[in-house]
């Protein structure tokens, strides 16, 4: 109860390791929050490391998954590239592969370009879950506002892949953090 109060332990976890584990996990009748696991003395070394791997899988976030809709080949490398190995990221060509793979995942971020071979980008913005953040990177000249899933609008003779994949990564930190998405127009 007092890790539990103390504001700087208030999440960690506990493994019990105890002559009585069984006698205090009974005396505490369901009060005990956040115990992994209630070892008794002596310790079964594998019961030990199963509840330290359950603890630290718990602890690895996912990498944030990233859908790219883009045509262009070179473009897609680039920004693959420039994003590196700490993001997933799905890749779509087409109006049609992007609506499927919006059907089939949760994207964290989508970076969108506006013409594609089958229809227009932006049909897809409709479709996205609220929470969704999108860069829209074309190399159309956009000045009106898209909706406010639309975090910000990138042309491509004004900006390049890697300053897309900047504002990628400051988006996403910024989210981790619970910050509110920043507005950038370029």
């Amino acid at each position: 109860h007092d890790i539990r109060a103390s504001p700087v332990n208030s999440d960690i976890a506990v493994i019990v390791i105890s002559a009585v584990a069984d006698e205090a996990r009974r005396t505490l009748n369901g009060t005990a929050v956040g115990i992994v696991d209630w070892l008794e003395k002596p310790v079964d070394s594998e019961r030990l490391h199963a509840a330290l791997a359950k603890i630290v899988a718990s602890r690895i976030e996912p990498k944030p998954k990233i859908l790219h809709v883009e045509d262009d080949e070179g473009v897609l490398a680039v920004m693959s590239e420039g994003l590196g190995s700490g993001v997933s990221i799905t890749s779509a060509k087409t109006l049609k592969e992007a609506q499927q793979a919006i059907a089939l995942h949760r994207f964290d971020l989508i970076i969108l370009d506006i013409a594609l071979p089958d229809g227009s980008g932006l049909d897809l913005l409709a479709d996205l879950p609220l929470d969704t953040r999108v860069i829209v990177f074309s190399a159309a000249e956009l000045d009106q506002k898209l909706g406010d899933g639309v975090q910000a609008i990138m042309t491509k003779t004004k900006a390049s892949e890697i300053d897309v994949a900047k504002l990628v990564r400051n988006m996403l930190a910024s989210s981790r953090h619970d910050v509110a998405p920043t507005h950038a127009k370029e």
